[in-house]
């Protein structure tokens, strides 16, 4: 039962913190001995902090201290920011790891029955984003003399335009090369993966292929790929080439093929990409790569809106957990756009979420819901009469003094 059906009026941060139903849970093994500060306490202040933006560990106590609502969510009136930090670091990576599929596979189970992109279907790009560290505090995860980091590696599922969430993460050091982990990004769902350059890798189309699994991937521009056959282009004028190719595995010499298809974007750079998928028109294969910008969006939005790029500590399991912290920040937020059933944006959820946080949750839903006050466009410029200027507007120097 989740405790927030025993809170007749809620706050937000009690219905949203609710969600994660970790408010009191107490690890078997870590918190056994200990008496006031538990897991569960830990990883609900730390999911708030990374929401309202609290940038350290002080953050964390003070806020505690100064909401009473946050107290009685918690059951704990106060605790030092040293005692935070120990817990964070000794945290169960593997709980929170949990905790996050836990949230993500109830935003997918949410989803299930949303066909997607029409025609595409859902999509599921493959990327990774790096996060700095400090060049002495940050030497466990050494790269290069001017490089000390961690990898956020991520298969992302894109329902529609503006859903998309986590669907299998892999964190590593910035020494870990990404087509190191693709294939552990592989998801059990029906999508299309698409990869930019920097996950080329031909055994892992074949490997796709053989699983029957569908991608887009992008090749460079001096791939050597052999043209068997070209195919008819449309009224399509962006697409150069669509055509079936092949190309020999470097380490089988079996010869794969695949549909390489070749467009043009709005501002007439070239793209060449490659695909299983030969139930679409070239130009629909251009769009599904064209979506692989999504996943560029999420990772700037967990690092502006969420400051994921500002550590509560710099110890190696503390990174570890607080990455995973983000993860399941960003779930909660989807979570709430569900079961609010609005059709905002995430951002504007997480906005509204902070200006009602220590509100009942019902001014919330109203705050969310509400119409737009104005109906009107606005005031609207009226043309000046007479016929329209030929030569422009002849402008002189302006010269300001301002003491």
């Amino acid at each position: 039962m989740n405790s927030m059906d025993s809170i007749p009026d809620p706050t937000v941060v009690q219905k949203c913190l609710g969600l994660l139903n970790l408010e009191n849970y107490r690890d078997p093994f870590m918190d056994h001995k200990a008496h006031k500060l538990f897991s569960g306490h830990v990883i609900t202040m730390a999911v708030e902090g990374m929401l309202m933006k609290h940038e350290c560990l002080w953050d964390l106590s003070e806020n505690l201290r100064s909401k009473e609502e946050f107290q009685d969510l918690l059951h704990l009136e106060s605790i030092h920011e040293s005692s935070i930090n120990r817990k964070l670091q000794k945290l169960p990576t593997g709980l929170l790891q949990e905790t996050a599929y836990r949230i993500f596979n109830q935003i997918d189970q949410s989803l299930k029955h949303q066909p997607g992109f029409e025609n595409l279907g859902k999509l599921a790009p493959v990327d990774s984003s790096q996060f700095s560290l400090p060049s002495k505090a940050g030497e466990w995860a050494y790269a290069t003399r001017q490089n000390n980091g961690v990898k956020l590696h991520l298969c992302l599922v894109v329902a529609d335009e503006e859903t998309y969430y986590p669907g299998k993460t892999v964190f590593s050091t910035t020494g870990v090369d990404d087509k190191e982990v693709a294939t552990e990004l592989i998801i059990d769902q029906d999508v299309t993966y698409i990869y930019d350059r920097g996950y080329i890798s031909y055994p892992l189309y074949s490997d796709l292929i053989k699983r029957k699994l569908k991608f887009v991937a992008r090749v460079k521009a001096n791939s050597k790929l052999t043209i068997v056959s070209k195919n008819k282009i449309g009224d399509e004028p962006n697409i150069v080439l669509d055509a079936e190719v092949q190309v020999k595995h470097p380490k089988t010499d079996e010869m794969i093929s695949f549909r390489l298809v070749e467009f043009l974007d709005e501002e007439s750079k070239k793209y060449r990409v490659v695909t299983n998928r030969r139930d679409l028109t070239a130009s629909e294969i251009a769009e599904i790569y064209r979506q692989r910008w999504k996943i560029e969006l999420f990772f700037k939005w967990i690092k502006q809106y969420l400051k994921l790029v500002r550590f509560y500590s710099f110890a190696k399991e503390a990174v570890w957990n607080q990455l995973w912290l983000g993860m399941i920040a960003y779930g909660l937020c989807e979570l709430v756009k569900i079961h609010t059933n609005s059709d905002k944006s995430v951002w504007r959820i997480l906005q509204t979420l902070r200006h009602y946080w220590g509100d009942p949750w019902d001014d919330f839903m109203k705050a969310m819901f509400r119409k737009p006050s104005k109906t009107s466009k606005g005031r609207r410029k009226k043309g000046k009469p007479g016929r329209p200027r030929k030569h422009p507007k002849k402008m002189k120097t302006i010269q300001i003094i301002h003491q």
